[in-house]
C-alpha cells in the first residue's frame, strides 16, 4: 500500500477510536490492537517524515524538550470565580441576578468543579495550533507540545468545516489512574505525588513533553474564549463541543429554578466520593449568553456565574501566635501560627484569619486550641476557637497602628473591615506599587510591566517609586530580555511620566479610597501639589466624594513622615505636577456617565474622553446617572436607564458633545 493512503487510513481508524473511547465510553478494539495501530503509524511517519502532519495522533508520543515556556495572550481573558458556601450565599447571588435582569426566573448550568489545572486550547481552520496555562488569567505558559499528548484533546475538531476557536476546559488525573501512577512510581522507588491537582500542574509543566505523556492526563471541555456563531447557551455549547470530539462531564445539568440548583449540589456532596474524579464544588452559570452579557463581568470574575464550594474538613490544633502579614495591594492580615495539623490530606502550620474584626468575633487567643480547615479545600482558615479549661488565655489581638514591615502609616477606607499600608515603597507591596504607577490609568509608562517591575525589585534596582528615576543605563541592559531598544524606550517613557498630571499623579500614589476618579476630582479642586500637601481636612471633605475617612487618608499621606518622603524624592526627581482646567464649556461638564453596549472605540478611551470634557464615569446606574451611552446590544442597563428617566444617547452623539 502507498505510504501515504496507509498514513491517512491508520490515522482516520486512530481518531475514530479515541473518539470512542473519550466521547462515547466505548471501543470495538482492545488496548492491544490500539497500540500496534498506532506503533504501525509511528513507524510509518518516520520512514516518511514529509508526510507527518501537525495533527498526527503520533504528536501524544511527545517531542524534543524545550528550553522555556514562551507566554500566551488569553483573549478574553480566563477569568476565576466567585465563591459561595451554603445555600443562603447562593439564593442571595440567584437574587442578585433576577434584580439586575429584572426576570422572575432563569435557567442555570450547573457542572461539577474539577480540581485540576485550567487550560485553554486554540484550533485554527479545524486543527490545534496551540494551549496555554491559565497563568494571571492574562498572560499564561504555552504547553502546545504538552497537551498534544493527552490523548482526550483532539488534534483536529469531529467537523467536515473549517473552525476557529478557543476552547477551554480541565487537565486532571482520574482517581484510578492517580493511584496506579503513584503505586508505580513507589515500586520504582520514586516518591508518590502528594496529591492529583499538583500532579497534574507539574506534569503539564514538564518542559520534556515525553515525560508528560506517559502519564494518564484527562481533558473535559466546559467553556468557549469567544461564544462560536449560533449557539444561545450553555447547554447548546456542550452539544457542540461533543460533536466536535470533546469530552463533556456526563453530571452537567440545567436547573430550571433554585430549588434545583440546591438539589443538584446536595447530590453531588452525597456522591462526591464515588465519583471517578476530585471535585472541590459545583459551578453555577447563567445558560443563556444574552444574559451573561446584560450582567457582564468584574475585572477578575464573571458576575453571571459562581463556585460552590464544598464544606472543609475540619481539624483542632493549638495556637502558637499570631502575626500580621503585608500582601502586595498593602493589606494587613493577620495569620496563625499553629502547631501542625493535617487537614485534608495536607499538613497545615498557617492559616488565615482574614481581619482583625474576625479574630474580634471569634475571639481568637494565644494559647487557644482552634479549629482548623481549608476553605474550599485550598486555603486554611481557623474556623473557631476552644479557650483551654484552666480559664488563662492570652491577651485580646490588636492590629498594629502602623505597618509591621516599613512602619509607615495604615488606613482602613470607608466601608471596608481591612487595614492597609498606605507607603507605596513599602518593601511588602513594592511590586505591586510599582505595576499600578505604571498602570495606564496612572502614570501609562510604557513597558514597564509586570515582568520587569519584578526585575527590577529583585535585582535590587528598585526599592521605591523614585527609584525609577535615577536606573543605570548599563545595569538595566544587562537584565534578562532588557536590550538596548527596549532601555532607551523605558526611558523615553519615564522622562515622558515627569509631566503627568496631578490627577495621574495622585492615582498612582494608591492612596486607599483615592482612584481614578476621584484623583480628578481632588486635582480639580486644588490643581498643584503644593496646595493639596497643605489642605486641611474640612478642605478635603469639601471635595465631591470625599468622605472622612478618605480625607483622613490623604492627610496622613502628606503629613507622615515615611509616605511624605515618597513625594520628596519623586519632586527631587523631576515631578512638579499640576491640574489643567479640562471639559470648561463642555456640555458634558457635570455629567454623570455610565457606558453600555457594544462602543466602536476601546471603553477605556471612551471613559478618557468623557473624563476630560468634565464629566464623571461610574459602572452602574443610579439615581445620580445623568447620561447612558449606549451602544449596540444595549442590556439591562439601558431597561434600567428608560425606567430611571436617564437621559439616552448614541456614541456618536456622546463623542459630538466630548469635542465640542
Amino acid at each position: 500500500m502507498i505510504p501515504q493512503r496507509e498514513i491517512n487510513n491508520l490515522t482516520a481508524l486512530i481518531r475514530k477510536y479515541n473518539r470512542q473511547y473519550y466521547t462515547q465510553n466505548a471501543s470495538d478494539i482492545t488496548d492491544a490492537e490500539y497500540d500496534a495501530l498506532m506503533n504501525r503509524l509511528i513507524f510509518l511517519e518516520r520512514e516518511n517524515p514529509e508526510l507527518h502532519s501537525d495533527d498526527s495522533p503520533t504528536a501524544r508520543v511527545g517531542s524534543v524538550p524545550l528550553a522555556s515556556f514562551s507566554t500566551v495572550i488569553h483573549d478574553p481573558p480566563m477569568l476565576s470565580l466567585s465563591n459561595v458556601f451554603t445555600s443562603e450565599d447562593f439564593l442571595a447571588f440567584h437574587s442578585r441576578v433576577l434584580s439586575e435582569l429584572g426576570k422572575d426566573q432563569v435557567e442555570y448550568s450547573v457542572e461539577p468543579k474539577l480540581d485540576g489545572v485550567s487550560l485553554a486550547l486554540v484550533y485554527e481552520n479545524s486543527v490545534l495550533v496551540s494551549a496555554g496555562t491559565r497563568g494571571d488569567g492574562v498572560r499564561g505558559e504555552d504547553v502546545t507540545e504538552n497537551a498534544r499528548t493527552i490523548r482526550s484533546i483532539p488534534l483536529r475538531l469531529d467537523t467536515s468545516q473549517s473552525v476557529s476557536v478557543e476552547i477551554r476546559g480541565e487537565v486532571f488525573f482520574m482517581t484510578k489512574d492517580f493511584q496506579v501512577m503513584n503505586r508505580e512510581r513507589e515500586e520504582a522507588g520514586k516518591s508518590p505525588f502528594a496529591n492529583p491537582r499538583n500532579a497534574t500542574s507539574g506534569s503539564l509543566r514538564q518542559l520534556d513533553s515525553t515525560v508528560t505523556a506517559g502519564r494518564p492526563l484527562y481533558f473535559i471541555a466546559y467553556a468557549s474564549g469567544h461564544n462560536p456563531p449560533g449557539l444561545k447557551t450553555q447547554e447548546e455549547l456542550f452539544q457542540q463541543l461533543h460533536l466536535w470530539g470533546f469530552h463533556i462531564n456526563s453530571m452537567n445539568s440545567i436547573c430550571n429554578s433554585p430549588a434545583q440548583v440546591v438539589l443538584a449540589y446536595n447530590n453531588l456532596v452525597d456522591n462526591r466520593v464515588d465519583l471517578p474524579m476530585e471535585i472541590d464544588g459545583m459551578v453555577i452559570k447563567l445558560n443563556s449568553f444574552s444574559q451573561r452579557g446584560d450582567i457582564g463581568s468584574l475585572s477578575r470574575a464573571p458576575r453571571w456565574a459562581t463556585a460552590w464550594k464544598f464544606h472543609a474538613e475540619e481539624m483542632s490544633t493549638t495556637l502558637i501566635d499570631i502575626e500580621v502579614q503585608v500582601g502586595r495591594t498593602g493589606r494587613l492580615t493577620p495569620v496563625a501560627r499553629l502547631e501542625p495539623v493535617q487537614v485534608g490530606g495536607v499538613v497545615v502550620t498557617n492559616a488565615t484569619l482574614h481581619n482583625q474584626d474576625e479574630v474580634i468575633r471569634k475571639d481568637v487567643r494565644v494559647g487557644d486550641i482552634v479549629l482548623v480547615r481549608r476553605a474550599g479545600d485550598v486555603i486554611p482558615e481557623v474556623v473557631t476557637s476552644l479557650p483551654p479549661e484552666d480559664g488563662e488565655r492570652g491577651r485580646e489581638f490588636q492590629m498594629p497602628d502602623e505597618c509591621p514591615v516599613c512602619k509607615g502609616p495604615v488606613v482602613q477606607p470607608e466601608g471596608e473591615v481591612n487595614l492597609y499600608c498606605i507607603n507605596p515603597s513599602c518593601e511588602a507591596r513594592i511590586r505591586r506599587s510599582l505595576q499600578h504607577w505604571a498602570s495606564r490609568k496612572a502614570l501609562d509608562i510604557d513597558g514597564l510591566g509586570k515582568q520587569l517591575c519584578g526585575q527590577l525589585v529583585d535585582a535590587g534596582m528598585v526599592n521605591s517609586i523614585a527609584d525609577l528615576y535615577s536606573l543605570n543605563y548599563h545595569e538595566l541592559t544587562a537584565l534578562e530580555r532588557m536590550g538596548e531598544l527596549k532601555a532607551t524606550k523605558l526611558f523615553t517613557a519615564l522622562e515622558k511620566s515627569r509631566k503627568s498630571s496631578l490627577s495621574r499623579f495622585l492615582t498612582g500614589l494608591g492612596i486607599p479610597g483615592v482612584g481614578e476618579v476621584a484623583s480628578r476630582d481632588i486635582a480639580a479642586e486644588f490643581t498643584t501639589l503644593e496646595a493639596l500637601g497643605g489642605a486641611p481636612e474640612e478642605e478635603l471633605l469639601a471635595v465631591k466624594g470625599i468622605g472622612p475617612v478618605t480625607a483622613l487618608a490623604i492627610r496622613r499621606f502628606f503629613t507622615n513622615p515615611i509616605t511624605s518622603d515618597v513625594i520628596e524624592q519623586l519632586i527631587k526627581a523631576g515631578f512638579h505636577p499640576v491640574e489643567e482646567a479640562t471639559g470648561r464649556g463642555s456640555s458634558l461638564a457635570g455629567e454623570t456617565i455610565v457606558f453600555t453596549g457594544t462602543l466602536a472605540m476601546p471603553r477605556q478611551k471612551a471613559k478618557e474622553l468623557a473624563m476630560k470634557a468634565g464629566a464623571k464615569v461610574t459602572g452602574t446606574i443610579t439615581g445620580k446617572t445623568t447620561i447612558l451611552v449606549a451602544g449596540e446590544n444595549a442590556g439591562s442597563k439601558l431597561k434600567k436607564a428608560e425606567k430611571l428617566g436617564v437621559r439616552v444617547v448614541s456614541e456618536q452623539e456622546f463623542l459630538e458633545s466630548a469635542v465640542d
